[in-house]
């Protein structure tokens, strides 16, 4: 989930908004305008209402970003990295560097985000209650009753025992705890996330079937919550059991490059050869052998004929985004962060500003069938790479 918009950075963390934020605040914003505020104090202006609706939108949106930073800041002070933390539709994420090395550390970083949110539910039914004392509009006090109102119901929703919410680390930290195994946390909180999602799913259509147009809601969040859990699962227990080793250790060795200052016949003439590599993405190097682009065959057979002869491998290259550069040192469990997608098929490793190495998807999928049988399961391994 990757910023759309920057907020620039708070406690030296980064902090952004994807663009379903944006429309969830608009929506929500006007939501509470048109339905909710009317009901709970009627009788006022229209631009009251649009006013007020969009100042518990903003302040809502602020409390999930506390919610958050509070994840961040705990998760600090335990010794962890902290990337960013970015906001969306439905809530918002903290991205760690890397993963609690203690259970005790996981279930403090997990509780302090539902703590936060109840206490802030606190905060603002107090100022409600001192507000209606002082004699304030009353729609002042109905939007702060509804900001508490919705920072319990936040608070207790994260705490539901299951991934990817709150409780679900917590239930995570817990059985680590109690076992020792790190994987059959992992392998638990997920499977009870995935229930959880398929509960509040099955809930929602059961609503949509009664005519009530809310139970969309909650199809729309169990349908995500079981998607979430089912990846966090599969991609935990493939971390686990990648723990300790680097891109050097997957990575193919000596890959097949292609020199950017080359023309596109010069190339396509090498590929012809009965003893040219075979290989269907090559990773583009300039004249120093740093990596400027990657290439695919299906890039050179859409140069037309004619241009071959004039046109350099360079120019023809996809760009390599720098997450697509590792050095031989990156953490393997990093490299399952960084998607092989159509287009960029491979991960180049580089030494000292050189290619050294190229990680596909079929090395990821052979070293995780490795490992697996080390661990006298390899059965397991192809039922967790389908989720």
């Amino acid at each position: 989930m990757r910023a759309t918009v920057s907020f620039g950075r708070i406690c030296g963390i980064r902090v952004g908004a994807h663009w379903s934020a944006l429309v969830g605040v608009m929506i929500l914003g006007d939501l509470l305008a048109v339905t909710v505020l009317p009901v709970l104090v009627p009788g006022r202006v229209p631009a009251a209402y649009l006013l007020a609706g969009a100042v518990a939108a903003v302040v809502l949106v602020l409390s999930l970003l506390a919610h958050e930073l509070a994840h961040a800041l705990v998760a600090r002070r335990a010794g962890l990295g902290v990337r960013r933390i970015t906001l969306w539709l439905l809530g918002g994420v903290s991205e760690l560097e890397q993963q609690p090395a203690r259970a005790a550390a996981e279930i403090r970083i997990a509780l302090v985000g539902p703590l936060t949110s109840l206490a802030l539910a606190g905060l603002f039914a107090g100022v409600a209650r001192a507000t209606t004392w002082l004699g304030a509009p009353a729609l002042i006090g109905a939007v702060l009753s509804w900001l508490a109102t919705v920072n319990v119901m936040l608070g207790v929703f994260n705490m539901l025992p299951g991934s990817p919410l709150d409780g679900g680390r917590v239930l995570h930290g817990v059985i680590w705890w109690a076992t020792g195994d790190r994987e059959r946390a992992t392998r638990a909180a997920g499977g009870a996330g995935q229930i959880l999602g398929g509960v509040l799913a099955g809930l929602g259509i059961f609503l949509v079937l009664k005519g009530r147009s809310d139970g969309l809601w909650l199809l729309l969040v169990g349908g995500f919550l079981g998607f979430a859990a089912g990846a966090e699962r599969v991609h935990g227990v493939l971390a686990e059991r990648l723990q300790g080793l680097t891109a050097a250790d997957v990575m193919s060795r000596e890959p097949a490059l292609a020199e950017g200052w080359w023309t596109v016949q010069a190339l396509i003439d090498r590929l012809l050869t009965p003893d040219s590599p075979r290989y269907r993405v090559f990773p583009v190097i300039d004249f120093s052998g740093r990596p400027v682009g990657v290439l695919r065959l299906t890039d050179l057979a859409g140069v037309d004929p004619a241009s071959r002869f004039t046109t350099t491998v360079q120019a023809v290259a996809r760009p390599l985004p720098s997450e697509h550069r590792l050095d031989v040192e990156t953490p393997l469990e990093r490299v399952l962060e960084r998607p092989i997608a159509p287009g960029r098929d491979v991960l180049v490793v580089e030494q000292g500003g050189r290619v050294v190495g190229v990680i596909t998807s079929s090395d990821l999928q052979r070293i995780v069938e490795l490992q697996a049988l080390r661990r006298g399961s390899g059965p397991t391994a192809s039922r967790d790479g389908a989720g």
